[in-house]
């Protein structure tokens, strides 16, 4: 193909790009559903996530609580949770300020490790900003291996933002900034000043009569022999101008800063150490086993060897895994939050009846939903490393709850089941 024949095709690119930007579907939530189910499954446990309140209205305050733990049966390919971790909030776009965060009562301002098969309690506090609607998830955010993330609840915020919004700390120094505007007046300055020189240098190749940037690139490929000729001395002198203005304009930039702000901290790559809490009451032991998942029936069968170290009868009322929640409705009563929330009310059926007090008992555990396939878990039986993990919450008769990781290998049942 000739270098003339190529330069139509590039608005006629631009063109498509640009429909499909138009026409695509607003993205609503984070693409929790997108991570390979093994990452979700084995990775981060979450429970006991609550949002107060879910409306709001701009200039309130938002309190997201809830627990996690790293999984025992952390992929090796991943990156772990105990080098570097930041415990955070998903939320689309800067619709909330982050006031404090914690984990375990210990301030997250910085990044901190978290061991595997240890129980974390978390709290963010954030103000209301923008109004909207918003799908609001906590999220670890693993160093080399990208964000964990629980389910999200919706968050509905009334209002406007005001023009007199504001957003003020005070600094070490001892003055009050507000953040909303703090310092707008150098970032449009520098901008616009960085945005003149790269047009300056656009423009410069642009004027020319020879073919500019992709056209050039094209011509290139067709005449490599020619490359040379594409550039002359003026190009040459052009380019060493601009460079030398570049360097002078940012260390002109560096010494007006380092006037303007004599005082500065740099980022702080240091890591905090989290308080560890104390571990739940040994009451419970759970081996699993035959882990089977029905493909026809969207069931999930696994076999439970449970003893029970405790004084009271223990009963299997929930099985957690990647966010989502089977509950046994003859133990427990669960309303999800909404539609999106990833809970089965009556999806856990066990079979054995309870575990007593001093005894050993196996019982047989059936995860059956549409939760399966609607959150993309089954896609775990195609993985070369199809082994799950997941949480069970054990209930005695007075109603307190005990929780045992389980995990292991999932194998796939094809069968029709008459």
């Amino acid at each position: 193909m000739s270098f003339k024949n190529k330069i139509w095709q590039m608005p006629l690119m631009v063109l498509c790009l640009t429909m499909f930007q138009l026409y695509s579907d607003v993205v609503m939530a984070h693409g929790e559903r997108a991570q390979q189910a093994g990452i979700r499954m084995r990775t981060m446990y979450w429970w006991d996530i609550e949002v107060h309140p879910r409306k709001a209205k701009i200039g309130e305050t938002v309190v997201v609580t809830g627990k996690f733990m790293p999984s025992t049966f952390w992929p090796e390919h991943l990156a772990s949770s105990e080098e570097a971790s930041f415990m955070n909030i998903g939320v689309p776009g800067p619709a909330f300020l982050r006031m404090h965060s914690e984990v375990n009562g210990t301030p997250m301002v910085r990044s901190t490790r978290f061991y595997r098969g240890k129980e974390y309690h978390f709290k963010v506090t954030m103000q209301a900003r923008q109004g909207g609607r918003y799908h609001v998830h906590p999220v670890v955010s693993v160093q080399d291996a990208g964000p964990i993330i629980a389910s999200g609840v919706w968050i509905e915020v009334e209002g406007e933002r005001p023009d007199d919004f504001k957003n003020e700390v005070t600094t070490l120094m001892g003055d009050t900034i507000d953040l909303e505007t703090y310092g707008m007046k150098e970032i449009i300055w520098f901008n616009t000043f960085w945005f003149i020189v790269g047009f300056a240098w656009l423009g410069y190749w642009f004027i020319r009569k020879d073919p500019v940037i992709l056209p050039r690139y094209a011509f290139l490929q067709e005449h490599e022999e020619d490359a040379g000729k594409l550039i002359s001395m003026t190009d040459m002198v052009v380019s060493a101008l601009f460079f030398g203005f570049t360097m002078v304009a940012i260390t002109a930039g560096y010494l007006w800063a380092s006037d303007r702000f004599p005082n500065t901290t740099p980022l702080q790559t240091g890591k905090v150490v989290t308080n560890e809490i104390a571990p739940q009451v040994d009451v419970v032991d759970v081996v699993m086993s035959n882990a089977v998942y029905h493909i026809p029936g969207r069931a999930f069968n696994f076999d439970l060897t449970i003893t029970n170290k405790g004084d009271s009868p223990l009963r299997v009322g929930e099985f957690a895994t990647a966010a989502i929640r089977f509950v046994n409705a003859d133990v427990q009563t669960v309303t999800p939050i909404d539609e999106t929330d990833p809970v089965s009310p009556a999806g856990l059926i066990v079979t054995g009846g309870a575990i007593p007090p001093g005894e050993t008992k196996t019982v047989r555990v059936s995860a059956n939903d549409a939760l399966w396939e609607k959150y993309r878990l089954t896609s775990l039986i195609y993985d070369p490393d199809s082994r799950f993990g997941g949480m069970i919450f054990l209930f005695d008769e007075e109603g307190n709850r005990y929780y045992a990781e389980m995990g292991g290998v999932m194998i796939p049942d094809f069968k029709n089941v008459d």
